[in-house]
This record gives C-alpha cells, structure tokens and sequence, in this order.
C-alpha cells in the first residue's frame, strides 16, 4: 500500500522542487487494477438544484444562464446610491501583469547549464516576447519553451523556476470586474435585449451561484452559495401577482404555510414598498427563506428596460438546512467539515514560512538578522547596522526617521496556540510555534538576500495577518479555526526596515 511521507516531501520540494518531482514519480503504483463498486451518492445541494429547475421549468418558467463576471458600473446602476455597501461585499477580480523579460548573456548560460546544450538568444527572446504579447497562454509557456528549444519538460520547468525569478514575484492588478454577489444584477442586460422580441409574460430563471465576501464563514453563510433566481416581465405585473406565483413554487418544494412580510430597508434596486422577505414554517417557527420584489423603475430605466420585473431569490444551502434539518450549512456542503480537525499541535506545527532560505548560508543569513533587531531593537533613528556581511552581500537594518526605535514594539512577539486559537505572546505560551515576528521577516529578507544580484528593499509596518509575517497556514487549518469560531489573532506594529547590497568580488 502506497502512503507518502508528506512532510520529508515538501522539504525536499522546497529545497529543489525539480528534482524532487522527477524522483517522486516513482513513488506512484503502476500495473494496478482498482475497481469501484455499488451506486455513488449524490451531492444534497444538486440534489436540490434540479428539484429547483424541474419545479421552475414545470411552472412555466424559461431557463436562462447569467454572467458571472460583471463591471462594478452595473451594480453601480442597479443599486445606486446603495452600490458602495454592496460592493464591499463584492469580490473583485486582479491579474497578474505579463513583465517584460531581458535576456542577458548570464542567463543564457544559465539556460545553457540546466540543458545542457547551446541555447539561441533569438530563440529564448521570441519565446518572451510571444509571452509578454499575450499570444502564448500562460500554461502553455513550458510546451513552447520545450518544442522552440528542444528541451524537456524538467528543464523548462527548471528555466522558469531557476532563471526568470521575476515570473514569480509578479503581484495582482485590481481590474473593475467583480464576481456577482446577487444574482440581480445580471438579469438586467438579459431583460434589456429580450424584452423588445419577448411574448409576455417573460419568465425565466437560474440555477447559480453567487460570491460575497463574507468577513467570516460560519455555520449559517458560506462564500460561494446557490440561489434559484426568478423573473417575471409583463407590462402588468405587479408585487401581488409575484407573490402568488412565489406562494406556488414554495409549495412544489413541500411548504405550505408561507409569510411575507414588508422589508422596512428596502433595497434601492427594489421600488419603495415593493420589497418582501419570505418565511416558512419549519418545526414550529418561522424562518426566512427568500427574497422578493419588483424591480425600481430607476434601476429599470439604467438598463433601458421598459417594462415592470418581479423578482424573487431562493438561497438553495438554506432551503437544503431546512429540507435537510442541518445546523451547520459548512457539513451539509463540504464533506471535509465533518471528518477533519486540528489539534492546538496540530496548528502550531502546520505553520510554515511563504519564503525561507534554501542554504545553510540562507539560514546563517536570517539567523544574524534576528540576533541584530533583537540586540538593537530599542536603538533610536536615525540608525542604521550592518546585520550581515560576507563577500557576497551586506544586509542592514535601518530606521530613518528620528525620533523611532530600530523596531516596533511588537517586533518580537511569539506565536502560539491556544484552544484552537493562533495568538501571539510576549513569552512563549500555550502550544508554542518555536516562531516570533523578527524570525519570520528575517526568513523572508535572507531568502532574498542570499541569491541576490540587486540593489533591494524590504520594509514591514502594521501586522494584520499572518502573511505580513511571513507565514503560511494550510486551508484546511484555518478553515477549520472559522469552523471552530475561533481567531487567528496577530496583530502589532513592528516598523522594520532592511536594505539588501550584493557586494562585487
């Protein structure tokens, strides 16, 4: 029976990751025969959206698909003044930029090592040029690289790993796209180009789901949730004729006893007084289930839209707690909820640094530059002081403006575990990480300092998360710290600047 030691495998990837791919394949089964057996089970949410799409197309209703992607001038137009509250929910979309790419003789021979071969410079150079233009798509830049300079996969993948850093420090470019966060607001260009070739009544509906950006999930929201989203067109409908047909479709999935009841905050895409939350009775109480409405005759006429739209939401994951009598929506949805947990240990150990040093020489590296904040931390600016010096590169730690400290206060803070909680401490604590602030930015400037050939920078301010520190926490891990409702608490000024000088032989 195959089982890998993951922890022996990600060191050994994080020192050469190419060679450690090419060994590792090795590792797999061959020559095996696995055969699956008996009915697999389905999912409770699908479930539920084709019950949700037979129940819609069997009352009448056509089926649409809806964009996904939308400017944020269209929630701009449908809410109005409202827009900012619901764009802060929004998740808004970046990209990474293409960098320009020089080719220097040095990296040519870098190439020529790792293959093995004369590389040509023309070659190399049109490859990136086709990359920065966009005409090479990013996943396939090692198929070209291998079948324009006849190399192999390893090598490629080594070239841009080992020679092209920049590819991998490249940062995202905030566009003004967003993810929908209702499903609203994409039913307004679909009503805009039919409404003039429609036969009313025009309804139609989606199955979909949306994308908000939740502070938190628990066990009542998610991120990413489903709603089936309905609309009626009709130069005569009205909130009375909505709510009727809305009353029916509840009970084809099984409710019969429903309220509504007039929102007091109406929704600006919604006309005054023509906003109703929906309830259903569920073992005894009463619980919200949807939304309805009829659409603003101004969020209407954004769109060039002239006739009236009813609207009604149904939130499926909350439909499927009370078809499903879950308590936690994060079980009812994700099979991982229910089988994994995490020690106090468990956490501490899982954290890791994003960018650690590949050398003992690295590791010499960071260790000076913690010995030296820790030595003149309290040292007034301006100062400065030599943290590392070799034949190879100076590193200094600096603070400019008069006045400050070499570090902030919280410069070194110790973190640790505590009933599911990450916290940091003045002394080690509870379950400790063996980790403090200076030691996790030390380990991001001397992964930079140790191969470096330029002139850098390095500056770290206010912590609020643990990526300022330099650390990774796995997904499963702090999934299940929200699942636990529980924090990962770091937080503190540390004010540490660095500058990075390689030296000339």
């Amino acid at each position: 029976m195959t089982s890998f030691d993951s922890a022996s495998i990600k060191k050994q990837a994080k020192t050469d990751f190419v060679s450690t791919w090419l060994s590792t394949g090795a590792m797999l089964p061959s020559g095996t025969e696995v055969r699956l057996s008996g009915q697999g089970r389905s999912h409770p949410l699908r479930d539920l959206m084709q019950r949700s799409r037979e129940i819609l197309l069997a009352r009448g209703f056509d089926e649409a698909e809806n964009p996904t992607i939308l400017p944020e001038s269209d929630v701009t137009k449908e809410y109005g003044p409202e827009a900012l509250v619901i764009l802060d929910r929004a998740f808004y979309l970046a990209e990474l930029p293409r960098p320009e790419i020089g080719v220097s003789a040095q990296r040519i021979q870098q190439v020529e090592k790792i293959t093995g071969r004369p590389v040509a410079l023309e070659q190399l150079q049109a490859v990136l040029r086709c990359y920065k233009r966009g005409d090479i798509e990013a996943d396939d830049l090692i198929d070209t690289l291998m079948s324009n300079l006849s190399i192999t996969d390893d090598q490629a993948t080594e070239v841009i790993h080992s020679v092209f850093p920049e590819l991998y420090n490249l940062k995202p470019i905030a566009t003004d796209r967003t993810l929908r966060s209702h499903m609203s607001a994409t039913w307004f260009h679909t009503l805009a180009a039919m409404q003039d070739r429609a036969t009313y009544p025009l309804a139609l509906f989606a199955v979909g789901p949306r994308y908000r950006n939740e502070q938190r999930e628990d066990a009542h929201h998610l991120r990413v949730h489903h709603s089936a989203s309905m609309v009626i067109m009709d130069p005569e409908m009205s909130l009375d004729a909505g709510r009727v047909i809305a009353s029916e479709v509840l009970k084809d999935y099984g409710f019969e006893d429903v309220r509504f009841e007039l929102k007091k905050a109406t929704s600006k895409y919604y006309a005054p007084g023509h906003e109703e939350e929906v309830f259903v009775k569920y073992q005894g109480d009463w619980v919200e289930l949807a939304d309805i409405g009829m659409y603003s005759p101004i969020a209407l006429s954004n769109f060039d839209i002239h006739y009236p739209v009813f609207n009604a939401g149904f939130g499926i994951e909350r439909m499927a707690m009370i078809l499903q009598g879950a308590e936690d929506i994060r079980k009812l949805v994700f099979p991982q909820f229910s089988v994994v947990d995490f020690s106090d240990k468990d956490i501490a150990e899982s954290l890791s640094y994003i960018s650690a040093p590949k050398t003992e020489r690295g590791l010499k590296i960071a260790r000076a530059i913690e010995g030296s904040a820790r030595k003149h931390k309290d040292e007034m600016a301006p100062c400065e002081f030599i943290a590392f010096k070799d034949n190879k590169v100076e590193v200094k730690l600096v603070e400019h403006e008069e006045g400050k400290k070499l570090v902030g206060p919280a410069g070194f803070n110790e973190i640790c575990v505590g009933d599911g909680t990450i916290y940091s401490d003045l002394e080690p604590s509870g379950v400790y990480t063996n980790i403090n602030y200076m030691r996790g930015i030390a380990m991001a400037v001397a992964a930079m300092a140790e191969d470096a050939t330029t002139s850098m920078q390095f500056q770290v301010k206010m912590i609020r998360h643990l990526s300022d520190l330099n650390i990774d926490i796995p997904d499963a891990v702090r999934e299940h710290i929200e699942r636990q409702q529980k924090k990962i608490g770091v937080g503190g000024a540390v004010f540490l600047s660095a500058t990075i000088e390689p030296l000339t032989a």
